[in-house]
This record gives C-alpha cells, sequence and structure tokens, in this order.
C-alpha cells in the first residue's frame, strides 16, 4: 500500500513512543543530533562531514554513558525493531471509502 509521508512520520512516531524508555531516549536522542546536522548543512557532501566531525553515536555514547558501539548497536536494534512494526501496521491497513449522497464526495476511513 503506498503511504504518504505524514502518515508514516505519524506511525513512527506511534510506535517509538511505545519503545522502553531507554530504547526511546536513544532513539530521540540520536534522531534530534541527526536533523541538527541536517538542518545545519548546505549539500549532502557537507552532511556527512558534519556526521563524521560530530557523530551522533558518540555523543549518545557519552550522555548516557556506554561506548559507541554499543550506542551504534542499540541504534540499529531499535530501527530493525521500528521498521518491523511499521511494516506490520503497513500489512494490516486498509482504506474503505464510504459513498455519500452526493456523487462527487467520498470518506475516506483508514483502519488497522
Amino acid at each position: 500500500m503506498e503511504c504518504n509521508v505524514h502518515l508514516l512520520k505519524m506511525l513512527i512516531r506511534d510506535i517509538v513512543g511505545k519503545l522502553p524508555e531507554k530504547e526511546k531516549a536513544l532513539y530521540h536522542f540520536i534522531d534530534e543530533l541527526e536533523l541538527r546536522l541536517i538542518e545545519s548543512a548546505a549539500t549532502p557532501d557537507q552532511y556527512l562531514h558534519l556526521l563524521k566531525k560530530y557523530s551522533p553515536y558518540h555523543e549518545a555514547a557519552n550522555h548516557f554513558g556506554i561506548s559507541p558501539y554499543k550506542a551504534r548497536t542499540m541504534m540499529h536494534r531499535i530501527e530493525w525493531k521500528v521498521a518491523a512494526k511499521l511494516e506490520e501496521k503497513l500489512q494490516c491497513m486498509k482504506w474503505l471509502e464510504q459513498p455519500s449522497n452526493s456523487k462527487r464526495v467520498k470518506k475516506g476511513y483508514l483502519t488497522f
């Protein structure tokens, strides 16, 4: 099923919100850092340079008192978990159309 970006963001936010606190905190911390780097970069090359210079995994490691390797490994596991849940939700999603009295207007409902 094709999905728009806003729906995907909403579903991901819902999935992340249900993660255990430790995973949720790490995910949000790294995600925020990556978003800041994206916003401050003018080009993709500059973003990659900033990513190497200000590694979100090293920053998260310092913040949470873990090794950069553990931060990266945990983040990859969290992203895998989120992707699996997202795929599960997308497989269960169905768009139902309900005809209205007018020939031009149809109401749609998204169900899970």
